[in-house]
C-alpha cells in the first residue's frame, strides 16, 4: 500500500465574490447539482457547449477540466452559489486574456432575481482588475430576450450575428455577438 503524499498541492481554485454570490472554481461536490440543472431543458437548450441529456459523466468531465485549467487566464470557469447552493455557472474563455468571452447560465427557479446580471458583473471585475482583460465577447441565441437584456443592462455593444453549434439543440442556432471595451 502507498502512502498519501499530504504535501502535493491542491489545484488552484479561484473565487469571487459579489453582494449577493460566491463565484469559485467548481469541485466534484457540485456535480449532482450540475447535473440536476443543466438537466433542465429550459436551461441548456440556451447554451452552446451544454448537451442535453446532461449526465454526471458530463458534470464530472466538465469538473475536471475547469480545475486543470483553473490557473490559466484564458480559461476560469465557475460555479455560482447563492446562501451555499448551487445555482448556476459562469465563465470567460479566450485565445489571449486581451480578449475574453463571457458565458453564464442560471437555474431556472431562480430566474428574475438579477442573479445572472450579478454574476456576470463580478466577472467583468474579475477581468477587469485581476485579469487585466481590455475586451469582453458574448454571445446570446436570438430568442433569449432575457440574456440580452443582461448583456445590455452591463454595457455591452452589438457588434453582429453568426451561427453557434447548439450541443443541446444539435444544430446550428442564430445569436447576437456583442462586446464591452473594458477601462484600465
Amino acid at each position: 500500500m502507498m502512502a498519501q503524499n499530504k504535501n502535493v498541492p491542491e489545484p488552484m481554485s479561484r473565487e469571487v465574490q459579489t453582494q449577493r454570490l460566491r463565484l469559485r472554481t467548481p469541485n466534484a461536490k457540485d456535480a449532482g447539482e450540475l447535473t440536476r440543472l443543466l438537466g433542465d431543458w429550459d436551461v441548456a437548450k440556451w447554451l452552446a457547449r451544454v448537451p442535453h441529456p446532461y449526465r454526471l459523466a458530463d458534470a464530472n468531465e466538465f469538473i475536471k477540466n475547469a480545475r486543470a485549467k483553473a490557473s490559466s487566464d484564458c480559461e476560469s470557469n465557475f460555479t455560482v452559489y447563492l446562501n451555499g447552493k448551487v445555482i448556476g455557472g459562469a465563465g470567460l474563455t479566450g485565445e489571449t486574456v486581451a480578449v475574453l468571452e463571457l458565458g453564464y447560465w442560471i437555474a431556472r427557479d431562480q430566474w428574475g432575481c438579477g442573479y445572472a446580471t450579478e454574476a456576470a458583473a463580478g466577472l467583468i471585475g474579475y477581468a477587469e482588475t485581476t485579469l487585466g482583460c481590455a475586451r469582453l465577447e458574448a454571445s446570446y441565441q436570438k430568442n433569449n430576450l432575457a440574456s440580452g437584456h443582461v448583456l445590455r443592462k452591463l454595457g455591452f455593444r452589438l457588434c453582429g450575428e453568426k451561427s453557434i453549434f447548439s450541443l443541446a439543440r444539435n444544430r446550428d442556432v442564430s445569436s447576437t455577438c456583442v462586446f464591452l471595451d473594458l477601462k484600465h
